[in-house]
């Protein structure tokens, strides 16, 4: 039985293990030689560095779950399903939900906001709809695949921003804007 932060820790360094492993094996093929064995190396290990660099990033990105709710991405859409309010009005009334969903492709702006020393990613859409959503909520991995795919974004800043948070507990920072239609 393997204890739940070993299993963390592992789940975490798995992805840089294995372009590691990708690595040596490209470090091996070069080390063969030959016609075959050398260009094949190479291109293993062509390969293994952007996917090293992208597996840092990625795991940079990476928080402790302990944000509310879950962040779901499926087919161009976010979805954030957060715990519901507490009960307003009785017990016969149901309590207000919160959450909400996204379309992707008509995101145009994203901040980090920080409200007393904890993070939120905040994502307006073309017609100003916004949606927060914690950055440590279960399943915000999957943001970093959403993040990456926005045009002109900076990786940097947004790993600096997050790596970051102010020393007040509340501030905010725009990360990407939409340019152009």
């Amino acid at each position: 039985m393997i204890r739940a932060h070993a299993a963390a820790q592992i789940a975490r360094w798995a992805e840089m293990a294995g372009v590691l492993a990708m690595a040596l094996m490209g470090f091996y093929g070069l080390s063969l030689g030959g016609f075959v064995w050398a260009p094949l190396g190479a291109l293993t290990l062509a390969a293994a560095l952007p996917l090293g660099v992208m597996a840092y990033r990625r795991q940079q990105f990476t928080q402790t779950i302990q944000g509310e709710g879950v962040i779901e991405v499926v087919e161009g859409e976010l979805r954030y399903f957060a715990p519901s309010a507490p009960m307003i009005g009785g017990p016969n009334l149901p309590a207000p939900a919160m959450g909400g969903f996204l379309s992707l492709p008509d995101l145009s702006e994203l901040r980090l906001i920080y409200i007393e020393h904890r993070g939120y990613w905040r994502m307006k859409t073309d017609d100003g709809q916004a949606l927060m959503v914690p950055i440590d909520a279960a399943g915000h991995a999957a943001l970093f695949d959403v993040f990456a795919a926005l045009p002109h974004i900076d990786h940097g800043a947004l790993l600096a921003a997050l790596a970051r948070p102010p020393a007040t507990g509340a501030g905010a920072q725009v990360l990407w804007r939409r340019v152009g239609p």
